[in-house]
């Protein structure tokens, strides 16, 4: 009986290579390259979706004039992470800001419509002391409409958002806000 048994484990065996070894089929496979669990680096080619909420930051970047007029430059703009977001800026005289030229602007992406914020307060305690904002080479800047101006009083706030444009110039939206209490 064992050896019936035997036979027959080996025979169903041979049949069982045979059979897979002579029904195989080649099988095509398509690979996506697409970014499966974390963040896969810095660049990311998809559109996300935060359902838990989204915070957002970098670091506060302050200093002081008694100039009246100053150029931004990458200074301002960046830190070595480039992840400047807030502009604490004393203002003691008038001063006029103008923007960088677009050529010189390293922390804003290459593509049209790529896009960076930043928050600038004009930090003087005195209202007169205002930061007027100029465009510099290239820079197309735009104002809220109900903005009378482009100045900055003490203790306002601006939103300054840069947008790459297809031609390599930058639009500068400047929102302003006024202290409330």
């Amino acid at each position: 009986m064992n050896k019936i048994i035997g036979i027959v484990a080996v025979l169903a065996f041979i049949l069982g290579v045979v059979g897979f070894s002579t029904g195989s089929k080649t099988v095509y496979q398509t690979i996506k390259n697409e970014p499966v669990g974390a963040i896969p680096g810095p660049d990311i080619y998809q559109s996300m979706f935060f359902h838990s909420g989204f915070s957002q930051g970098g670091t506060r970047y302050a200093t002081s004039s008694t100039a009246t007029a100053y150029t931004l430059t990458n200074t301002e703009m960046t830190n070595r992470n480039n992840d400047v977001s807030y502009i604490d800026w004393t203002v003691n005289v008038n001063t006029t800001l103008t923007t960088q030229a677009t050529s010189s602007m390293s922390w804003l992406g290459k593509v049209a419509g790529d896009e960076k914020s930043f928050w600038f307060r004009n930090a003087s305690t005195t209202a007169a002391a205002s930061a007027t904002f100029a465009a510099g080479t290239g820079v197309d800047l735009q104002k809220n409409e109900d903005s009378a101006d482009l100045a900055i009083l003490g203790l306002d706030l601006a939103k300054l958002t840069f947008i790459r444009k297809a031609d390599t110039d930058v639009l500068l939206v400047l929102e302003e806000f006024i202290e409330a209490d």
